[in-house]
This record gives C-alpha cells, structure tokens and sequence, in this order.
C-alpha cells in the first residue's frame, strides 16, 4: 500500500488550445470550437506573450520541479501541436533538462482527456497516483512533493482525498498594483493536488476540490504564483485585492522564506516574480 502512494505526477498546461475550464470555452458549441481555436492560437502565440510564458515557465516553474528534495515524481507538460516550430524547439530544450518532465504535443481537446492518453500510454495507474497542477507562471517549495507524499500516506486508506497548499505569495508584477502580496487561500491551483479513482484534477473547478473529497491544507510553505495580465484572470484593481483578502508582504519575511523554500532560484527567477534578492545561508 505504501508503494502506491509513491505515484506522483503534476500536470501543467503550456500554451495549450482545447477545451477545459477557461473561460473562452463556456459555452460554446462543438461546431464553433475551430474558430475559437484559431482565435486562441493567435492570442497564445503571440511572441511577445510567448517568451514571457517560456521565461517564467524555464526560471520559475521547471527549477521549482528540478529542484525538489524529492526527486520521485513525473511532471507532465501538455502543449499544442499547433505551436510554431520555433517555440516548439525551445519548450522542448527547456524541457529536456529536468529528467522529471513528460512533454506532450496534443491536438485540440481536453485537459482531462490529454492527461487521461498519458495514463493509457504508461503503466501509472491512475487510481494510484496523486495528481497535482501547476501553471507555467507559479511555483512551489523545494519541498512540495515530500510534504504532499507525507500527506498522501497519511490519507492514503480514503479512496479520494485532497491536499492543497494555501499561503501565496502572490506577485503582481506590472501595472498599478504591482507588488507581493500575502494571500491566505485554500485550494488555488497552484499545487492543489488529489487522488480520484477515476476523475483527473482538471475535472473539479480548483476551489470546489473541497466541496467534493475529503482535504487537508497546509500552511507550512508558501507558493508563488505571478500575475502579469496577460493570462485568463483579469487585472486586479486594488479595491479587489483587499476584497480578496491580499495584504502587501513583508519583506524581511518575504526574503527568509525565499531562502529557506526557494533558494534555487536565480536573480532573472526573482526577477520575473518581482521578488527581493536573498542572501544564501
């Protein structure tokens, strides 16, 4: 039974077109998708938001999972197949370069469809194995998969359960409200993890995961995720931060944390997340 527990595999979306909970797609009839496809290809691959995603995606995303303490888990990276070929190569070097990583081109569909083909094309059983996501702007600790297996073998005799990790640090990073923010918030997306017998994490609206399967938080690290408004959520004005329960972070806190969870991140990786240098200790 311990052995089953060891089953990991996070899921990040990389310019990926098809359906699945962003809001371009609700709605929408099957015989009006090719458009909205198209429409969202020229939106994704614009160069000046792909090499933004990629910056953040390389110096973010991959050394949070190239760096974990636990180096036993699969991350899958699901792109389009419609991506051009120059940006195509580079996520492919970049991918490369973490042994973890799983890359997959995919045509227009689903996110739990794509991630289901993957599970059918390996011998990881689903049923067996914690799902976590993570986008291509946000990271976690170097020790997020060693707490979330702890977890996981604690939970492990529930058929389904949840974890998420709710400190954030959330980091808008131009505009007027641009700063660091501290952010209580349980089962955002960044890292929300489950294990479902037969449903894939995509299938749950991040913030409902709870409502469905037995869940634990822990506060015990923050996550970072970035906001630069050029992805799905809307520009924050100030008024909604505080709505949302965001306070500006306090830097000395903010820059012992970095040292003591994220310390394998580089200056253009503090950078991109508009975060304090750290000295290491």
């Amino acid at each position: 039974m311990m052995k089953l527990a060891r089953r990991i595999v996070g899921v990040c979306r990389f310019s990926m077109i098809g359906c699945g909970d962003w809001k371009a797609y609700r709605g929408v009839a099957d015989d009006q998708l090719e458009a909205i496809y198209e429409a969202k290809a020229l939106e994704l691959f614009a160069p000046e938001r792909m090499e933004a995603r990629l910056a953040t995606f390389e110096h973010l995303t991959l050394r949070s999972m190239s760096s974990q303490s636990d180096q036993n888990f699969t991350f899958l990276v699901i792109a389009s197949d419609r991506m051009p070929d120059i940006y195509r190569a580079e996520l492919e070097a970049m991918c490369a370069e973490v042994k973890q990583v799983v890359l997959r081109f995919v045509p227009p569909m689903h996110v739990s469809d794509a991630l289901l083909q993957f599970f059918a094309e390996t011998d990881i059983e689903m049923a067996d194995t914690i799902q976590f996501r993570l986008d291509d702007d946000d990271c976690v600790s170097r020790d997020y998969i060693r707490r979330l297996r702890r977890h996981a073998f604690g939970m492990w005799r529930n058929a389904n359960f949840a974890v998420s990790f709710p400190s954030i640090y959330y980091c808008v990073t131009d505009g007027p409200t641009k700063g660091i923010y501290d952010w209580y918030s349980p089962f955002f997306s960044a890292g929300a993890a489950i294990r479902q017998n037969t449903r894939t994490i995509f299938d749950y609206g991040h913030y409902k995961i709870p409502h469905h399967l037995v869940a634990v938080t822990d506060p015990h690290f923050p996550c970072i995720v970035t906001h630069s408004g050029n992805n799905d959520t809307p520009r924050h004005e100030a008024a909604i931060l505080r709505k949302r329960g965001m306070a500006i972070a306090e830097q000395d806190r903010v820059i012992r944390n970095l040292g003591r969870h994220f310390d394998f991140l580089t200056e253009e990786g503090l950078r991109l997340a508009t975060l304090p240098l750290f000295e290491e200790t």
